[in-house]
Protein backbone atom coordinates (compact mmCIF):
# COMPACT_ATOMS: atom_id res chain seq x y z
CA UNK A 1 0.00 0.00 0.00
CA UNK A 2 1.52 3.37 -1.00
CA UNK A 3 2.26 5.84 1.78
CA UNK A 4 -0.15 8.77 2.05
CA UNK A 5 1.86 11.93 1.26
CA UNK A 6 -0.23 13.90 3.74
CA UNK A 7 0.37 11.47 6.62
CA UNK A 8 3.30 13.40 8.14
CA UNK A 9 1.40 16.66 7.76
CA UNK A 10 -1.71 15.16 9.36
CA UNK A 11 0.37 13.88 12.27
CA UNK A 12 2.02 17.29 12.78
CA UNK A 13 -1.32 19.12 12.59
CA UNK A 14 -2.94 16.63 14.98
CA UNK A 15 -0.16 17.20 17.52
CA UNK A 16 -0.55 20.97 17.16
CA UNK A 17 -4.33 20.72 17.66
CA UNK A 18 -3.92 18.53 20.75
CA UNK A 19 -1.12 20.57 22.29
CA UNK A 20 -1.16 24.37 21.90
CA UNK A 21 2.54 24.48 22.88
CA UNK A 22 3.51 22.33 19.89
CA UNK A 23 5.33 24.57 17.43
CA UNK A 24 4.93 24.19 13.69
CA UNK A 25 7.07 25.73 10.94
CA UNK A 26 5.58 29.11 9.91
CA UNK A 27 4.24 27.83 6.56
CA UNK A 28 2.53 24.87 8.27
CA UNK A 29 1.07 27.17 10.96
CA UNK A 30 -0.42 29.40 8.25
CA UNK A 31 -1.93 26.35 6.59
CA UNK A 32 -3.34 25.02 9.87
CA UNK A 33 -4.93 28.42 10.51
CA UNK A 34 -6.43 28.26 7.01
CA UNK A 35 -7.81 24.76 7.72
CA UNK A 36 -9.37 26.01 10.97
CA UNK A 37 -11.00 28.87 9.08
CA UNK A 38 -12.35 26.46 6.45
CA UNK A 39 -13.79 24.20 9.14
CA UNK A 40 -15.37 27.17 10.93
CA UNK A 41 -17.05 28.22 7.69
CA UNK A 42 -18.27 24.67 7.13
CA UNK A 43 -19.71 24.49 10.62
CA UNK A 44 -21.57 27.76 9.98
CA UNK A 45 -23.11 26.29 6.83
CA UNK A 46 -22.94 22.48 6.95
CA UNK A 47 -24.90 22.02 3.71
CA UNK A 48 -22.24 23.73 1.58
CA UNK A 49 -20.88 21.36 -1.07
CA UNK A 50 -17.25 20.50 -1.72
CA UNK A 51 -17.37 22.51 -4.96
CA UNK A 52 -18.75 25.57 -3.17
CA UNK A 53 -16.11 25.18 -0.46
CA UNK A 54 -13.41 24.82 -3.13
CA UNK A 55 -14.51 28.08 -4.73
CA UNK A 56 -14.54 29.80 -1.34
CA UNK A 57 -11.01 28.59 -0.54
CA UNK A 58 -9.68 29.68 -3.93
CA UNK A 59 -11.12 33.19 -3.64
CA UNK A 60 -10.60 33.72 0.08
CA UNK A 61 -7.07 32.35 0.38
CA UNK A 62 -5.72 32.77 -3.18
CA UNK A 63 -4.67 29.15 -3.58
CA UNK A 64 -4.97 26.87 -6.59
CA UNK A 65 -7.68 24.33 -7.28
CA UNK A 66 -5.54 21.31 -6.34
CA UNK A 67 -4.50 23.00 -3.08
CA UNK A 68 -8.14 23.77 -2.29
CA UNK A 69 -9.13 20.12 -2.77
CA UNK A 70 -6.16 19.02 -0.67
CA UNK A 71 -7.27 21.41 2.10
CA UNK A 72 -10.81 20.00 1.94
CA UNK A 73 -9.45 16.46 2.32
CA UNK A 74 -7.28 17.53 5.27
CA UNK A 75 -10.21 19.28 6.97
CA UNK A 76 -12.29 16.12 6.65
CA UNK A 77 -9.50 14.03 8.17
CA UNK A 78 -8.53 16.43 10.96
CA UNK A 79 -11.92 17.79 12.02
CA UNK A 80 -14.48 15.43 10.53
CA UNK A 81 -16.83 15.96 7.63
CA UNK A 82 -19.33 18.55 8.90
CA UNK A 83 -22.04 18.01 6.28
CA UNK A 84 -22.06 14.25 6.81
CA UNK A 85 -22.10 14.65 10.60
CA UNK A 86 -24.96 17.15 10.41
CA UNK A 87 -26.96 14.99 8.01
CA UNK A 88 -26.49 11.94 10.21
CA UNK A 89 -27.67 13.92 13.25
CA UNK A 90 -30.71 15.19 11.33
CA UNK A 91 -31.49 11.62 10.17
CA UNK A 92 -31.30 10.45 13.77
CA UNK A 93 -33.73 13.21 14.82
CA UNK A 94 -36.14 12.36 11.98
CA UNK A 95 -36.01 8.65 12.87
CA UNK A 96 -36.68 9.49 16.53
CA UNK A 97 -39.69 11.62 15.56
CA UNK A 98 -41.02 8.83 13.35
CA UNK A 99 -40.60 6.33 16.21
CA UNK A 100 -42.57 8.69 18.47
CA UNK A 101 -45.25 9.00 15.76
CA UNK A 102 -45.46 5.22 15.49
CA UNK A 103 -45.80 4.90 19.28
CA UNK A 104 -48.52 7.59 19.31
CA UNK A 105 -50.40 5.85 16.49
CA UNK A 106 -50.21 2.51 18.30
CA UNK A 107 -51.50 4.22 21.44
CA UNK A 108 -54.46 5.52 19.44
CA UNK A 109 -53.43 9.21 19.43
CA UNK A 110 -53.85 9.89 15.70
CA UNK A 111 -53.61 13.67 16.09
CA UNK A 112 -50.21 13.39 17.84
CA UNK A 113 -49.01 10.80 15.27
CA UNK A 114 -49.96 13.06 12.34
CA UNK A 115 -48.26 16.08 13.94
CA UNK A 116 -45.02 14.17 14.61
CA UNK A 117 -45.05 12.69 11.09
CA UNK A 118 -45.53 16.17 9.59
CA UNK A 119 -42.61 17.51 11.68
CA UNK A 120 -40.40 14.61 10.56
CA UNK A 121 -41.35 15.17 6.90
CA UNK A 122 -40.50 18.87 7.21
CA UNK A 123 -37.17 18.03 8.86
CA UNK A 124 -36.36 15.54 6.10
CA UNK A 125 -37.21 18.01 3.35
CA UNK A 126 -35.45 21.00 4.98
CA UNK A 127 -32.22 19.05 5.50
CA UNK A 128 -32.38 17.27 2.13
CA UNK A 129 -32.31 13.88 3.83
CA UNK A 130 -34.38 12.41 1.02
CA UNK A 131 -31.67 13.18 -1.54
CA UNK A 132 -28.59 11.00 -2.02
CA UNK A 133 -25.40 12.22 -0.36
CA UNK A 134 -23.40 11.80 -3.53
CA UNK A 135 -20.24 9.86 -3.92
CA UNK A 136 -16.99 10.73 -2.23
CA UNK A 137 -14.41 11.99 -4.67
CA UNK A 138 -11.76 9.32 -5.39
CA UNK A 139 -8.78 11.40 -4.20
CA UNK A 140 -6.33 8.51 -4.56
CA UNK A 141 -7.05 8.34 -8.29
CA UNK A 142 -5.64 11.82 -8.92
CA UNK A 143 -2.29 11.28 -10.58
CA UNK A 144 -0.13 14.05 -11.98
CA UNK A 145 0.44 13.86 -15.70
CA UNK A 146 3.78 12.47 -16.80
CA UNK A 147 5.37 15.32 -18.69
CA UNK A 148 8.27 14.53 -21.01
CA UNK A 149 10.08 17.16 -23.01
CA UNK A 150 11.57 16.79 -26.45
CA UNK A 151 13.44 18.97 -28.91
CA UNK A 152 12.11 16.87 -31.78
CA UNK A 153 9.48 18.93 -33.66
CA UNK A 154 8.05 15.78 -35.25
CA UNK A 155 6.48 14.93 -31.86
CA UNK A 156 3.88 17.65 -32.48
CA UNK A 157 3.60 17.03 -36.21
CA UNK A 158 6.04 19.61 -37.61
CA UNK A 159 8.53 18.46 -40.24
CA UNK A 160 12.13 18.62 -39.16
CA UNK A 161 14.27 21.21 -40.97
CA UNK A 162 17.67 19.73 -41.81
CA UNK A 163 20.65 21.58 -40.29
CA UNK A 164 18.56 23.85 -38.06
CA UNK A 165 20.58 22.89 -34.96
CA UNK A 166 23.82 24.05 -36.65
CA UNK A 167 22.20 27.30 -37.72
CA UNK A 168 20.92 27.86 -34.18
CA UNK A 169 24.38 27.20 -32.70
CA UNK A 170 26.00 29.64 -35.15
CA UNK A 171 23.45 32.33 -34.36
CA UNK A 172 23.83 31.74 -30.64
CA UNK A 173 27.62 31.95 -30.89
CA UNK A 174 27.43 35.09 -33.03
CA UNK A 175 25.03 36.95 -30.76
CA UNK A 176 26.66 35.88 -27.50
CA UNK A 177 29.99 37.16 -28.83
CA UNK A 178 28.36 40.47 -29.70
CA UNK A 179 26.95 40.74 -26.20
CA UNK A 180 30.22 39.75 -24.51
CA UNK A 181 32.34 42.15 -26.57
CA UNK A 182 30.59 45.50 -26.93
CA UNK A 183 31.74 47.78 -29.73
CA UNK A 184 34.01 50.55 -28.56
CA UNK A 185 33.81 53.71 -30.62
Amino acid sequence: MPKDPNRDLIDAFSKALENPNHKLPPADQVRLDRLKSIFTRWMGNPLITDAQMRDYIITQFAVGRAQAYNDIALVKVLFGHAPKADKEFQRMKANHLLEQATAAALAGDDKQAKALTKIAETLIKANQLDEPDGEDYPWEEIVPRDESFSVDPEVIGIKKVPGIENAARKLLKRYTQEIDEPDEQ
